[in-house]
């Protein structure tokens, strides 16, 4: 079921989905005809998003409107679209990792 909880969490939502397709907030602005600074505001949960712009957010990263409501998407997509299993990982990815684990994080505390 949904509750206001379910709202509170959507920016971070798209900040995780953002980060793990490696796009940054001013690319996805301008993707969604918005400006910087209130994308900003979405991923803090400053502001809420309209329907229309949450439709445009899930064609741009090819998921469910749930997906990005519920948080069910998972992180399985990214790790089989690898075709090759790597032994030794970078700092950038070392890093984005780390980012990626730090928002998920702080999206389930909400």
């Amino acid at each position: 079921m949904y509750d206001e909880q379910s709202l509170q969490g959507i920016g971070s939502k798209i900040k995780l989905l953002r980060t793990l397709r490696q796009v940054n907030q001013q690319q996805l602005a301008k993707q969604l005809g918005i400006s910087q600074t209130h994308m900003s505001n979405i991923e803090a949960g400053r502001v809420s998003v309209n329907l229309r712009l949450l439709m445009r957010v899930a064609n741009l990263f090819e998921c469910k409107l749930d997906d990005i409501i519920s948080g069910s998407f998972s992180i399985e997509e990214e790790v089989e679209s690898s075709t090759e299993p790597e032994e030794n990982y970078s700092a950038e990815e070392v890093r984005l990792l780390l980012k990626v684990l730090q928002i998920s994080k702080n999206s389930v505390q909400l």
